[in-house]
């Protein structure tokens, strides 16, 4: 067999190789522009015309990415490194005549602004960052690194060159090949692009929390933020976490990734995005004295995926589709009863109290009132649907009440022998990670597994549109709603605030101003000076704007000062308008009743501190 060789930067790379997995070479090194060149040596491929993919939307995310749009060149040669005839066909799908056996294309980062790229910002968790000249490289694979259709189910292997005094951070299997070369092993596509990897000067701490080892990796550009300070804040956390779920996690590794931005994000967000054995954030660093426990909050919700989706998921998850999805029935389960556990795990294990959480299961129900009762499974697998893609935040409301209401549910009619974390665990055993339930069948198996209410539950309040019967079943546990009062609250403007690059805040997203706003005249990009005479910023915005709408009166005067820039110029625009109020009514509150049964106590006492 005739081997010839390609040289990439200190390393080589095989054309033709036998049989075999995927080789993949990306050097950091000779990133340019906030591109990256990906090098593929190819499988053996049997067909003489093949589509090579790059996903449209990617599992977590819920929306189409299109991380075709972002690559540049693309080129394919046969085993003797000739030339072969690539075609677009679509904007992630390219269409190689003859067998290829290398490929190599250019790939944007999308962190940043692409010239001919407007709009729709990808959410920067999701989403891949090239920072040649910071050194730190954000690697979320689904975002670089493609496949050949009807070859993804095969091992990948991905070499890495990087400079030397970067760490690359991740939850895949890795094998330090020396000090600028890093091989990462997968089994397949979907193992390879579920494992995130940062590239940074390292800041990276390790600790073994019941039986797993938990990494934290920080790039903080400014050093205002550790990974100690990170570990510091959820240790605690984690070791309730494993508590919760009987002692041991189900995992041996997870890797937390924080990136935080010194820059305005082109999403306007911040958040994370969930794997199966790790999480990504990414987060302003200019709020570097709430980032500890933001993380924190988040961490909760995130790390509870190693339930579900890793050990129960449907077939649709298991065989991802990435080019023509076909979404699952059961966002209930993979983000509305993670929602459930993260915050019930915390009233289970005391780190919160009672209260605490009972005041978030009302905010659940309060902002799961805004939404129009649907099919919670039809929302769930139409969910990329104009109709129903402005529901998908329900799914951490509404969809954690229908975790509250199965675990009550079970409490109650296995009479304290059965809850919600013991049927995940009989389900995690059931399935596995290896093994993928029946999209239209699950409901049914969760059904024969417990009892016949839990099949009406689901049948008329999940499957179904009618309002879920949280008022009854928080009886159960001796839990009424106390009804809120009313109160005059002045409007402030109806936008969005964001910060811009020198950490000031700003109006963004004024499209839709109320009455006040129209008055003031808001425009995008503008820049809060001050309030009634008072500066207007990171360490008095919160205070300033509550006192604000809590006691400001109908019809009074307001003075806003706010800056902008005209015409290249910078200007301070001064604006009067008078006060305008509208009814606020204050949210419903949960109470523990006084007067509650023997079996009301005992539900409520197993349910909320496991007694």
């Amino acid at each position: 067999m005739k081997i010839i060789f390609y040289l990439f930067a200190t390393f080589q790379i095989l054309y033709a190789v036998a049989q075999g997995p995927y080789q993949i070479n990306l050097d950091l090194t000779a990133s340019k522009e906030d591109r990256l060149l990906v090098v593929m040596n190819l499988p053996d491929i049997q067909e003489d015309e093949v589509e090579f993919h790059l996903p449209k939307i990617v599992p977590g995310t819920y929306r189409i990415s299109d991380f075709g749009k972002f690559v540049s060149t693309f080129d394919a040669f046969d085993h003797l490194g000739k030339p072969l005839e690539v075609s677009k066909i679509s904007i992630n799908k390219w269409l190689i005549s003859g067998k290829p056996k290398h490929i190599e294309y250019w790939i944007n980062d999308t962190f940043d602004h692409m010239e001919g790229y407007d709009e729709n910002f990808l959410f920067e968790p999701g989403g891949t960052s090239f920072e040649a000249d910071r050194n730190v490289f954000v690697l979320n694979n689904f975002g670089i690194i493609g496949y050949i259709d009807g070859y993804k189910e095969i091992p990948f292997e991905l070499r890495v060159l990087h400079s030397k005094d970067t760490y690359g951070a991740t939850a895949l299997d890795k094998k330090i090949l020396n000090d600028s070369l890093d091989l990462y092993i997968a089994a397949d596509y979907h193992f390879l692009v579920d494992g995130p990897i940062m590239y940074n000067q390292p800041d990276t701490l390790t600790k073994n929390i019941a039986g797993a080892e938990i990494l934290i990796s920080v790039y903080s550009p400014q050093k205002v933020v550790s990974s100690y300070d990170i570990m510091e804040n959820i240790e605690d956390l984690m070791v309730a976490q494993s508590n919760y779920l009987g002692g041991t996690l189900p995992i041996k590794k997870y890797a937390y990734l924080i990136y935080l931005m010194d820059y305005p994000s082109l999403s306007k967000g911040m958040g994370a995005l969930e794997h199966s054995y790790s999480s990504f954030y990414t987060l302003p660093e200019s709020v570097a004295n709430q980032l500890p426990q933001f993380v924190r909050d988040v961490a909760a919700h995130e790390f509870f995926h190693i339930i579900t989706p890793l050990s129960i998921h449907s077939e649709q998850i298991h065989n991802f589709n990435y080019i023509n999805p076909e979404m699952s029935q059961h966002l209930w389960l993979y983000e509305g009863v993670t929602e459930y556990n993260s915050m019930h795990m915390q009233v289970h294990q005391g780190l919160y109290d009672n209260e605490t959480f009972l005041e978030k299961v009302q905010e659940k129900i309060t902002n799961a009132s805004a939404y129009p009762l649907v099919s919670f499974t039809e929302m769930s697998q139409k969910i990329l649907d104009p109709a129903f893609k402005n529901m998908y935040r329900n799914v951490y409301e509404k969809g954690a009440l229908i975790g509250m209401c199965l675990d009550l549910a079970l409490i109650k009619y296995s009479e304290d022998t059965l809850n919600l974390v013991g049927l995940l665990k009989q389900l995690s055993q059931k399935y596995g990670k290896e093994n993928a339930f029946k999209d239209s069948e699950f409901i049914d198996v969760i059904t024969a597994m417990t009892y016949p209410e839990i099949g009406t539950f689901f049948s008329r309040h999940v499957q179904g549109n009618e309002p879920l019967p949280v008022e009854e079943y928080l009886s159960w546990a001796g839990i009424s709603i106390r009804k809120g009062g009313e109160k005059r609250m002045a409007l402030w403007g109806n936008f969005k605030l964001g910060l811009n690059e020198n950490n000031q805040i700003i109006a963004l997203a004024t499209d839709h101003l109320d009455a006040f706003g129209t008055q003031i005249g808001f425009q995008e990009n503008d820049v809060f000076h001050k309030l009634n005479g008072k500066e207007l910023n990171l360490d008095t915005w919160r205070a300033l704007l509550y006192d604000f709408q809590e006691n400001t009166l109908d019809g009074s005067k307001v003075k806003i000062e706010l800056i902008r820039e005209i015409k290249g110029k910078t200007k301070i625009i001064k604006r009067k308008a008078k006060a305008e109020t509208y009814l606020y009514k204050y949210p419903n509150e949960l109470i523990i009743s006084n007067e509650s049964t023997r079996q009301q106590n005992k539900i409520r006492s197993s349910w909320m501190n496991g007694l």
